[in-house]
């Protein structure tokens, strides 16, 4: 097998593994050959400038970079997925407060069971990843990745396993902060309907609390929607920012 053939070979390994995880790239209804046409073309783009191909005779050793290269390319799409799994996560704890966590239905565009809110932040960021042209810095930073971790080094050290648990410290609190305001709606909707239920006890309160609760919220999600659309725009900095600090720290 010859020098370029190698070399491009494991380019596309990272690439496409990113490719599979990514948000917005990974989607169930976009099309294979779509999906690997634009690993190709990013694959080209990338062997096209580097300045060596890389010559390798051991088959195991081959083998052995092939596997790093795809581990690098899923943890670096892990970053974004994350950030996209904080973001749903808020739309769950408000599924969870209002009740539609028991309407949960399966989603065939990521491939797993999402309840109603949690679906529509989750597309609400995934449109927005893409007018904000958000995805453009995300391939950036993917091609970026091959000056700053060459093909045949990487190396994972402390600093990395540090800042991915402040990574999921990060999703957890993008979480909270997303689904604080109608959580807090849905409260004090649960406050209004308990001191009812205790002052007019003929009224049954199990029977209209469930659809004032989901009226309630729907309104009030549709009040602060401009605000929740600046609010997941001001998130995506983070996947820029953690995305370039875990790069640089494999090299470290």
């Amino acid at each position: 097998m010859s020098d370029a053939i190698i070399t491009f070979l494991l380019i596309f390994c990272r690439i496409s593994s990113f490719m599979v995880i990514s948000p917005g790239f990974s989607l169930k209804q976009t099309p294979v050959l779509l999906k690997g046409l634009l690993s190709l073309s990013f694959s080209l783009s990338v062997f096209s400038v580097l300045p060596e191909t890389i010559a390798m005779d051991n088959l195991y050793l081959l083998l052995f970079f092939i596997v790093k290269e795809v581990l690098v390319g899923l943890a670096i799409g892990f970053i974004v997925h994350l950030i996209f799994s904080g973001i749903e996560m808020a739309g769950q704890i408000i599924d969870f407060q209002v009740g539609f966590s028991m309407g949960s239905v399966f989603d065939p565009g990521v491939g797993i069971q999402g309840s109603n809110y949690g679906r529509l932040y989750y597309w609400l960021a995934l449109s927005l990843f893409f007018v904000t042209d958000m995805h453009h810095v995300v391939i950036e930073n993917l091609l970026h990745s091959f000056d700053v971790v060459p093909i045949t080094h990487a190396v994972l050290k402390g600093t990395t396993v540090d800042g991915i648990i402040m990574l999921f410290v990060e999703v957890f609190q993008i979480a909270i902060l997303l689904a604080a305001p109608v959580v807090l709606v849905a409260l004090v909707t649960d406050c209004v309907l308990g001191i009812i239920s205790r002052s007019v006890p003929q009224i049954n309160v199990l029977m209209i609390g469930m659809p004032m609760k989901i009226l309630i919220s729907f309104f009030f999600m549709l009040l602060f929607l401009p605000n929740l659309v600046q609010s997941v725009s001001g998130v995506f900095p983070t996947i820029d920012r953690y995305m370039k600090e875990f790069i640089e720290a494999l090299v470290r």
